[in-house]
């Protein structure tokens, strides 16, 4: 393993030679811009001991991470919210189809920059490598506040509250209850995910089978019913009351597009990605043809089952089809709608932690990051920090108020990212590109998305416009306490904390 000097908020990690081994000289120096500031934050050094992410997904990993993360439990409660803004059954299935071709396609423009770079983060890295410092660092302060918390918190609560739900019956679990165990799933989970990569991906494979289970059930008992007077009754009204108001079809599409949300995953567990350059085209390829055809097929179960009326009736629409079917149906739903949301939050405390380790690769974020583990080279600091985020959020009760910002935050990105392939063709004509998107799929995708951010602020003005101004206040962030000079020389404390983890936990950073 290398030995070099680290910088606790260094935009770059300054390496050289380190002679001698004694107590003295293992002390750590602090960044420096320039020479003066160099001699103005004169503090202790120490040698680091390095190492690497370790490339442990395979191709059938990658896949069940993908199946298991795209939409997550959304297909069990988004329907009804995109039958909201449709007005009907059979335009609400068109818009999922659509909302999955157009995530699809967002994907594959992404996958272009993925592999052109190979490296952890995903779309942080992207942004930050095509317009720099300042967009990289508002783009990840947005993703800390608007995502990972909130997606952490909330996936951990409806994993909980699906699970006692085995239990609880003929009543409600209290909330206090639902939080509590909830927490428990999270630091187990994270638990889990700071050991043995091998071991999370042989859970996940395990997971996702749960969720493959749960939608061949709904599908099934579907298509048995068609032929049913309830079945024709519900299809010979599939069209009726469909939404002509333009709003309300850019609400449904956008819904319909983040309902096949997730795959990021994949380019941010890049560089943990067993030959990523046929692994991640082949898995998203196959899942997104997979799961196009298995959402327009459990939506239309769903419809052949439900009436218009009934399916509004409440957001589990899972449960209430399972209801109509058997009373047994929706026991085992619980089990396999529980299951599948833990294995969501497995993903999802497996893949984010990495944006917070590609942040402090950059300076973004307190180089103790990028601290990995000796032995299982996973990022203990950046899981347990986005923890402690996430757990907050749970026990205040306040993840609820953020959720409405993660569609103009994911919006948004989609923009900002087709823009990128872009500006990175220009500004790296020659670097080689494994895979190449053709030029018009990234046009089609930032008009569509632009398209659905405009309509989604018009619709929501206040709350979207009030959200976008927090993800703003990255900026003079980033410069005061990333920028100035005279608060960067009070954060050496950040190092001392790096010597103690260092020592204290078996961590060192990477190579």
């Amino acid at each position: 393993m290398g030995r070099y000097k680290r910088n606790g908020f260094a935009l770059a990690a300054q390496e050289e030679e380190i002679t001698g081994s004694t107590d003295h000289q293992k002390r750590l120096a602090r960044p420096s811009l320039d020479s003066q500031s160099q001699s103005e934050l004169q503090t202790p050094e120490v040698v680091i001991e390095t190492g690497t992410l370790r490339r442990s997904i395979t191709l059938f990993g990658a896949v069940a991470i993908l199946i298991a993360n795209i939409g997550g439990t959304g297909i069990f409660i988004t329907p009804t919210m995109i039958l909201r803004f449709s007005g009907s059954p059979g335009l609400s299935i068109l818009i999922w189809m659509l909302g999955g071709i157009v995530q699809a396609a967002y994907a594959f423009c992404t996958v272009e920059i993925a592999l052109m770079f190979n490296k952890a983060g995903g779309p942080y890295f992207f942004i930050y490598s095509s317009f720099g410092d300042i967009a990289g660092f508002v783009y990840m302060w947005g993703f800390v506040i608007f995502i990972v918390g909130p997606s952490w918190a909330l996936g951990s609560y409806t994993a909980s509250l699906y699970t006692l739900s085995v239990f609880f019956t003929d009543c409600q679990p209290s909330d206090f209850l639902v939080k509590l165990v909830a927490l428990w799933l999270m630091i187990t989970l994270m638990a889990i995910n700071s050991t043995y990569m091998k071991v999370t991906t042989s859970i996940q494979s395990f997971l996702t089978s749960c969720k493959m289970i749960a939608l061949v059930i709904i599908i099934v008992s579907g298509l048995i019913l068609v032929p049913s007077e309830t079945g024709q009754e519900n299809l010979s009204s599939f069209m009726d009351g469909s939404t002509t108001n333009i709003g309300n079809i850019a609400l449904g599409l956008f819904a319909g597009s983040y309902g096949f949300g997730g795959w990021q995953v994949i380019t941010v567990l890049a560089e943990e990605v067993k030959d990523p350059v046929r692994n991640i085209p082949r898995s998203l390829g196959f899942v997104f043809v997979l799961l196009i055809l298995v959402m327009t097929a459990t939506n239309f179960a769903y419809y052949v089952v439900l009436s218009k009326t009934e399916a509004l009736k409440s957001e589990a629409v899972a449960m209430l089809f399972g209801q109509m079917i058997h009373p047994w149906i929706p026991v085992i739903m619980s089990v396999l709608v529980s299951l599948c949301a833990i294995g969501t939050l497995n993903v999802l405390i497996m893949g984010q932690p990495r944006v917070l380790f590609a942040a402090g690769r950059n300076g973004h974020m307190p180089r103790i990051m990028t601290m990995l583990h000796r032995t299982y080279n996973t990022p203990w600091p950046a899981t347990w920090t986005l923890g402690l985020v996430a757990s907050f959020l749970l026990l205040t009760g306040s993840v609820m108020s953020l959720v409405a910002a993660i569609s103009l935050y994911f919006g948004s990105s989609a923009i900002l990212l087709t823009v990128s392939i872009f500006v990175l063709r220009w500004k790296h004509p020659d670097k080689h590109r494994p895979f190449r998107i053709p030029t018009v799929i990234p046009i089609l995708v930032f008009i569509v998305m632009t398209t659905i951010v405009t309509m989604s602020i018009y619709e929501k003005p206040l709350t979207l416009v009030s959200n976008l101004i927090t993800i703003l206040l990255g900026v003079p962030i980033y410069l005061v306490f990333f920028k100035c000079k005279a608060v960067r020389k009070r954060l050496h404390f950040m190092d001392r904390i790096g010597y103690f983890l260092e020592r204290s936990f078996l961590l060192q950073y990477e190579t």
